[in-house]
C-alpha cells in the first residue's frame, strides 16, 4: 500500500523512537529539570545624564532612542513625569500592561502553540506539494499548464483535506507579531532586546529544516530570557529545534565505529540476562528498520535521518559568533572537540508513536536518552569517547552532561564575556565603543555569572552611554527605521503585510538573514544611495497614506493645529519627529527640498531597482516536475500592493510631503 510522503515523514521519525521504547521498557529511570535564576535590579538607579550636560527631557528622548523603538507623541512627558530611573526600573521589571497589542496580537493562534503543534500544523511546502502529486491531485499537466489559479485551488483544497495551513501563514503571523510588538508595547526595552539577542542567536527562515520552528524559537529560547542569565539563554538556544536543524546539530552523530554512551551503558546492562536477550533484540528490531526505511523512503526525507558522523556547523558558530568570539581563543580541534561533545543532541521525533515514548521518557531516562520538551539526546548518537576541550579534559563515558559542561565553561569565559559586552556596547552606544565601556560591562558579567539585567544597568548607569560621542551617533536599521517612524507619526497598523515589505525594500527582509551572524550592526551595512532612496521613499508614502493597513493622522500630531506656512509645518514637525534635538541644520537642509513640489516624484523615479534577497534554497523535489518557481508562487499572496494616494487636499498633500521629507532626511536616520 502506497503511504503517503507526508505520512511517510511521521513514520520515519516515529520508528526512530521504536528502539527507544522497547529499551525504556526494561530499565527505570528518573527525571531531570533545569534550575532557573531569577534576577533583581537594584533597588534604585543612578543615571548620569546631568553630569552630562542633558536635560531630563533630553535624557529622556535619549533613553528612547536607545532602550526602546522611538518616542511616540507624549512618550518623552511620561518619562519624565514617571522619572528617568522609575521608568527604566519599569522597563527592567517588563511588566508594564500593554492593551492596545495585546489586543491587536489576540487573532494570532500560534502564539500560544507548542512548537510540536505549529510544526505539524504549517508543514514544509514542498513536501506537501510532493505528496499531492503521488496522490493524484495535481499532475504533470497541471504544473506544466498556464492556469496557476486552478493548481492554487487544488493544492489548497488539499492543504485542508490534510488538516493542515500552508506555511506562509505561520510567516506572516512571525512577521506582523515582531512589528506589532515593537511598535505598540509598553515593555520597550524587552522588544529591543528580543531583537537583538535573536539577532545574536541567528536562526533564518531560509533554512527549510528550522523554518516552522522559528516562531517558538523567539518566543520560548530568546523572549523569556533576555533579562536574564546568558547561560539561560545560550542553552535554550542550543536546545531548540529551529537552531538543531537551522546549523545541523541534530543530524550530528558519533562517527561509524566509535563507542557511544548508549553501548557503554548496554554494555554494564547486559550483566543481566534477561536485559541483555531484550536489549539484543531491540538493536536487531531497529537494524532491520532501518534497511527498510532507506529502501522505502524518498531522496527528499532521507535529510530527517541521522547520518553517521560529526557535523561541525553548530560547534564552530557557537564558539566564534555565540560566546567567545572570532579571537577567543580557541582552536579548530576544539571546535571538533565540542561537535564531538554535542553528538546526539536533536530534535524530539514526531507521530503516534512518539508521542507514546513521550510518556515513557517522562517518568525518567535510561542508557543516557533524555528528552525535555521538543529537545532529545540521543545516547545511541552520542560520542562517548575522551575529550578535551579548552584544555579541559572530558573522560570516557559521558553523555549530555558533557554539552551542558561545555556551554557552562563558554557561559563563564573571559573571552565570552569581552564579546557579548563589545556586542552590547555597539548596539547602545556607537560603532567604536569606548574600550573603558567594555571593560566595565565585562566585568559586571563575570561578577554576575553573565546577568544580563544588571549588564543593562551598568550600561545606562555608565558616563560613556550618556557622553556627546554616544548620542545620535547610530544609524537605525530598516527595521528600527520603519518601526520609529509609525512610533513617531502614532500610526495605526491594521494589517502590516505592506510594513514587512517596505522593510525588504530597505535592505532587511525579517527572519530571513542567511549567514548565523546575524545582520550586522554597523552604518556602513544600510547607507548607500540605493537604500537612502528607499528609506525617503517609505518616509513618503507612510505620510501620504499609501501603504495599506497603516492609518495615520498628520494634523492631530499638531493638536489639529495648521501651520501658518511650509516652512513653520516644517519646524514644527521637524520638532514633533525628532524631539529634544537641534534641528536647525536638519531645517536648513530640507528648506529647499521641500519647495519643490516634484521632490516625492523625483525620489521614486530615482530609485534603482531594489536587488532582491536571496531567496530560500527549496529542498529538492524527488524528480517530480514541479520546480522551485511553482512552489513560490504558490506561496505568494495576493495582497502585493500599495494604496493608492488617499485624497487630500492641497494643504494636506504637502503637509504629508512635508512629514515624508522629515521620516526621510538624514536627522532621523540617527538614534
Amino acid at each position: 500500500m502506497k503511504i503517503p510522503i507526508a505520512r511517510q515523514l511521521i513514520s520515519v521519525q516515529a520508528r526512530l523512537a521504536l528502539l527507544f521504547s522497547a529499551i525504556f521498557l526494561c530499565l527505570n529511570f528518573t527525571s531531570v529539570s533545569p534550575n532557573r535564576i531569577s534576577t533583581t535590579p537594584p533597588a534604585s538607579l543612578k543615571l548620569p545624564y546631568a553630569e552630562a550636560g542633558l536635560t531630563k527631557r533630553q535624557a529622556a528622548a535619549h533613553l528612547l532612542d536607545r532602550f526602546a523603538f522611538g518616542a511616540r507623541p507624549n512618550d518623552i512627558d511620561k518619562v519624565v513625569e514617571m522619572g528617568l530611573e522609575n521608568w527604566l526600573m519599569a522597563q527592567l521589571n517588563n511588566a508594564e500592561p500593554s492593551p492596545k497589542l495585546n489586543e491587536k496580537l489576540a487573532a494570532f493562534k500560534t502564539l500560544t502553540m507548542p512548537a510540536s503543534e505549529i510544526a505539524a500544523l504549517y508543514p514544509n511546502p514542498g513536501i506537501l506539494l510532493a505528496q499531492a502529486y503521488k496522490d493524484g491531485v495535481i499532475s504533470k499537466s497541471d504544473t506544466a499548464g498556464a492556469n496557476r489559479a486552478e493548481l492554487r485551488r487544488k493544492v489548497l483544497e488539499y492543504y485542508k483535506k490534510e488538516g493542515v495551513r500552508p506555511q506562509r501563514e505561520l510567516i506572516q503571523e512571525l512577521l506582523s507579531q515582531k512589528l506589532l510588538r515593537a511598535i505598540y508595547s509598553e515593555n520597550q526595552l524587552a522588544e529591543v532586546l528580543t531583537d537583538f539577542w535573536f539577532n545574536h542567536f541567528n536562526v533564518s527562515i531560509t533554512k527549510n529544516q528550522a523554518k516552522g520552528f522559528v516562531l517558538s524559537y523567539e518566543r520560548d529560547a530568546i523572549r523569556p530570557n533576555v533579562f536574564g542569565k546568558f547561560r539561560e539563554m545560550l542553552g535554550a538556544t542550543a536546545k531548540h529545534p529551529a537552531m538543531l536543524l537551522y546549523l545541523d546539530n541534530a543530524q550530528s552523530s558519533a562517527p561509524e565505529g566509535a563507542q557511544t554512551t548508549m553501548t557503554q551503558m548496554l554494555n554494564r546492562y547486559r550483566k543481566n540476562p534477561i536485559a541483555a536477550r531484550r536489549i539484543d533484540d531491540a538493536i536487531a528490531k531497529n537494524d532491520a528498520m532501518n534497511k527498510e526505511m532507506q529502501n522505502e523512503m524518498p531522496e527528499l526525507l532521507k535529510q530527517f535521518i541521522p547520518k553517521k558522523g560529526i557535523n561541525e556547523n553548530y560547534a564552530r558558530e557557537l564558539m566564534e559568533l555565540h560566546t567567545l568570539g572570532v579571537d577567543g581563543g580557541y582552536a579548530q580541534k576544539d571546535v571538533v572537540e565540542v561537535a564531538r561533545a554535542l553528538t546526539g543532541w536533536t530534535v524530539f521525533p514526531r507521530g503516534k508513536r512518539a508521542e507514546k515514548l513521550r510518556e515513557r521518557l517522562e517518568r525518567g531516562k535510561a542508557v543516557g536518552f533524555i528528552q525535555e520538551g521538543e529537545f532529545l539526546f540521543r545516547a545511541d548518537a552520542h560520542d562517548a569517547g575522551e575529550k578535551t576541550i579548552l584544555g579541559v579534559t572530558f573522560p570516557a563515558g559521558g553523555g549530555k552532561e558533557e554539552g551542558e559542561k561545555v556551554l557552562d565553561m563558554l557561559a563563564a569565559h573571559r573571552s565570552t564575556a569581552t564579546f557579548i559586552s563589545t556586542k552590547l556596547a555597539k548596539r547602545f552606544v556607537s560603532d567604536a565603543p569606548p574600550k573603558s565601556l567594555i571593560e566595565k560591562l565585562s566585568r559586571t558579567f563575570l561578577e554576575t555569572n553573565g546577568d544580563l539585567k544588571a549588564m543593562m544597568i551598568a550600561l545606562a548607569e555608565s558616563p560613556e552611554f550618556w557622553s556627546k560621542d554616544a548620542r545620535r551617533v547610530k544609524i537605525k536599521s530598516p527595521f528600527e527605521l520603519t518601526v520609529s517612524a509609525l512610533r513617531a507619526v502614532d500610526a495605526d497598523v491594521s494589517n502590516s503585510r505592506q510594513v514587512s515589505r517596505w522593510i525588504e525594500k530597505q535592505g532587511q527582509p525579517l527572519y530571513a538573514y542567511q549567514a548565523p551572524t546575524g545582520y550586522p550592526d554597523r552604518a556602513e551595512a544600510w547607507i548607500n544611495t540605493g537604500s537612502l532612496l528607499n528609506r525617503m521613499n517609505f518616509g513618503l508614502n507612510l505620510a501620504l497614506g499609501r501603504i495599506k493597513g497603516v492609518k495615520l493622522d498628520l494634523s492631530a500630531l499638531n493638536k489639529n493645529r495648521e501651520p501658518e506656512s511650509a516652512e513653520d509645518a516644517l519646524k514644527t514637525y521637524a520638532a514633533l519627529l525628532m524631539p529634544e534635538r537641534d534641528l536647525s541644520e536638519t531645517r536648513r537642509l530640507l528648506t529647499p527640498v521641500i519647495r519643490d513640489p516634484q521632490f516625492a516624484e523625483k525620489i521614486s523615479k530615482a530609485i534603482p531597482p531594489t536587488p532582491q534577497p536571496k531567496k530560500p534554497a527549496m529542498q529538492p523535489l524527488d524528480g517530480l516536475p514541479f520546480d522551485e518557481a511553482l512552489i513560490r508562487e504558490f506561496l505568494a499572496d495576493d495582497d502585493s500592493t500599495d494604496e493608492p494616494t488617499q485624497a487630500m487636499t492641497s494643504k494636506e498633500a504637502e503637509l504629508a510631503n512635508i512629514v515624508g521629507t522629515i521620516l526621510g532626511s538624514p536627522e532621523f536616520q540617527r538614534r
